[in-house]
């Protein structure tokens, strides 16, 4: 009898806590398109001098180069290496972690970027012109 009354408010507690919701599921992979298009354009500036790319969301830049460059730019390739890394793992990501370094090994960017796309927003559908049909 004992036993039962040093138990029951241990059962008691545990049923007052909510359980954590659920992870978010991704939508799958990255579309082909999309992929094969930052693919085309992190090959063209990986030739330019001063600029190696992991496809692992890393890259080294040139210090010189990376100053040179404007807010937006940086971010458009942040953007540009966190997708080739979810293109390269097969899966969208709400927090893909980008790395860019100088030469030296000095860090010009960490971030988390996300990957997740709405199909029917990036290929133009989902509008408010698709649901009249």
């Amino acid at each position: 009898m004992r036993i039962l009354f040093l138990t029951l408010p241990i059962v008691l507690l545990a049923g007052c806590h909510k359980a954590p919701p659920p992870p978010h599921p991704m939508d799958g992979p990255i579309p082909a398109q999309i992929c094969t298009e930052v693919k085309k354009s992190l090959d063209k500036l990986e030739t330019s001098d001063g600029v190696e790319i992991t496809g692992k969301g890393e890259a080294m830049i040139e210090q010189a180069v990376w100053f040179e460059v404007s807010p937006e730019e940086r971010d458009s390739l942040a953007q540009a290496l966190a997708y080739q890394a979810s293109c390269a793992s097969g899966r969208q990501s709400a927090q893909q972690e980008v790395t860019i370094r100088s030469e030296d090994g000095t860090l010009l960017m960490h971030r988390f970027v996300s990957t997740e796309i709405n199909i029917q927003n990036a290929f133009g559908g989902g509008g408010q012109g698709d649901q009249a049909r």
